[in-house]
């Protein structure tokens, strides 16, 4: 990996997520659409602390729902996606004739 997803501009990992290659793929944009889903989960809790929501107990499971998510964590999984993969394909190569792994190389 050049970088870890959090480093990377929104619009580096989408270019790198539309280009011909293996990472990142489809684990690390859902990983990273679940961090910007709960990010805007969090910014809306966050708006939840209004006294008629302090009254209502809105504001309690608003601080609770906040407490629960760890954006950072999501991020994260976008990368171990990446090395998993890449784990992964070590195992192909390992398994397969050097010929037919030339030419996979060469594509």
């Amino acid at each position: 990996m050049a970088s870890t997803t959090s480093k990377q501009l929104i619009g580096q990992f989408v270019a790198a997520l539309a280009a011909k290659q293996s990472t990142p793929g489809g684990g690390a944009a859902a990983a990273v659409g679940a961090a910007v889903g709960a990010g805007a989960a969090a910014m809306s809790a966050r708006y939840t602390q209004r006294k008629k929501d302090k009254e209502s107990g809105a504001a309690k499971k608003a601080d609770a729902l906040i407490s629960s998510m760890n954006l950072e964590e999501l991020i994260d999984l976008a990368d171990a996606d990446a090395a998993a993969y890449a784990d992964l394909q070590r195992t192909w190569k390992e398994e397969m004739p050097p010929e037919e792994n030339a030419a996979i190389e060469a594509r």
